[in-house]
């Protein structure tokens, strides 16, 4: 089961990692794209040499061989991470400089764990300690040991510090989900550290209470595999969601969004299609055309501006007793904030309305100030587009709807 499972996600790991990697022939090329290849096949790469069955192969070349190659991807996977962080948190020079010291790090440890590899006799023979009780025999496998969990775990420092710092400043909710997820990660990966330090200590010392190191059947199973092998695995199944996740959680809250944008432009109807009966000019051309506008963020674009129009034709007819008097009757209510503001605001804009279908004469003239229609809380169209549905809800509460009943299916592709 192991081989399969780590064979199959390698597999994947690799491809993907070769599909990201064809924008690296072109200049220029994507900030970070080299990184973010380089930990796919690091990663890829550790699973396939950690694998058992492909370890048991390389060992004919040299006993153990997998094992060593395995760590070194691991290394080298974690140093690649570590960059892509950089590239996309710092400015270019700092971090060119800071990951010229990373990747010379990088090689300085590679070459210092192959150098004790090689010198550490390993017997592969039938009944001989596996890997991991070696370092009880070998002294240079205690320094190979050392040296490979140090650099890990100052690697997952570095990355869980980065993944913290920059999630706050994040301007995407994608990419702040990801550097969380990869925190995640990271502090799994703190916990697998400190397991291999208890490993190691345990066996400096000739621990009587340190298990012996089993093959493991799954993930999980014999339970020393839970922290060699199954804690690796979901920390590192963590790592690739958060860095995959900035790319491609746009495309997967696609649908979610499109139901928002077609949910507040239902919600816009009743508000709209009373002021456009009102101020029937105020209706951009083809707007009720199905195959006008098939881009649902548009649609509902066009929907606020219209709406908005309507609101500034109807100015010179908002009366501040209205306002007044509707204020009073919410707050005596217990109308939180947000519904004073939502309700006031439909109940001048129905006075609004009749006065200007009993031909009233406006209350006063349109200023400049009157322009200003935008409040400053409201960012960008969802926020404006939620603002609008509660005053088409409290528009239609307050009597001076329902207006005439949206169509049952969405207009123009929403």
């Amino acid at each position: 089961m192991v081989n399969v499972l780590f064979l199959s996600i390698a597999a994947v790991l690799l491809l993907a990692a070769a599909y990201k990697a064809r924008p690296l022939l072109r200049r220029p090329r994507p900030r970070g794209l080299g990184a973010l290849c380089g930990f796919l096949t690091g990663l890829g790469a550790s699973l396939v040499f950690l694998t058992p069955a492909v370890g048991d192969a390389l060992s004919v070349v040299t006993p153990k061989l997998g094992r060593l190659l395995g760590n070194c991807s691991t290394l080298a996977a974690a140093t690649c991470i570590s960059i892509l962080l950089l590239r996309f948190n710092e400015e270019p020079p700092d971090a060119d400089r800071k990951a010229r010291h990373r990747l010379v790090s990088l090689g300085v440890v590679l070459v210092a764990m192959a150098a004790l590899f090689f010198a550490s006799p390993v017997d592969d023979s039938p009944g001989a300690p596996t890997f991991g009780e070696l370092p009880r025999t070998e002294p240079l496998l205690n320094i190979y040991v050392l040296v490979f969990t140090a650099h890990l775990g100052a690697a997952i420092v570095d990355l869980l510090r980065q993944a913290l710092r920059y999630s706050r400043h994040a301007p995407r909710t994608s990419l702040r989900a990801g550097l969380r997820v990869i925190a995640a990660g990271c502090a799994l990966g703190m916990v697998y550290i400190g397991y291999k330090i208890v490993h190691v200590v345990g066996l400096w010392t000739d621990a009587g209470w340190l298990p012996p190191e089993q093959l493991c059947s799954s993930l999980v199973t014999p339970a020393t595999c839970t922290f060699s092998v199954g804690l690796p695995a979901v920390c590192s199944l963590l790592l690739v969601i958060g860095v995959l996740l900035p790319a491609v959680g746009p495309a997967l809250a696609r649908p979610w969004r499109r139901l928002q944008l077609w949910q507040l432009h239902r919600g816009l109807h009743p508000l709209w299609a009373a002021l456009t009966a009102a101020v029937p000019e105020i209706q951009l051309t083809a707007t009720e055309n199905r195959y006008a506008a098939p881009d649902p963020e548009f649609r509902l674009y066009r929907r606020v501006i219209e709406i908005r129009d309507g609101m500034l034709a109807l100015r010179p007819h908002r009366s501040d007793e209205v306002r007044r008097a509707a204020e009073e009757r919410l707050r005596s209510g217990g109308a939180d904030a947000r519904e004073l503001d939502a309700g006031v605001e439909a109940a001048v804009l129905a006075a609004a309305l009749e006065s200007r279908r009993d031909g009233g004469a406006p209350a006063h003239a349109v200023s400049a100030e009157d322009a200003t229609l935008t409040r400053p809380e409201l960012n960008d169209l969802f926020d404006e587009a939620r603002w609008l549905r509660r005053v088409s809800h409290a528009f239609v509460a307050s009597g001076a709807g329902p207006a005439p009943s949206e169509p049952s299916r969405p207009a123009a592709g929403i």
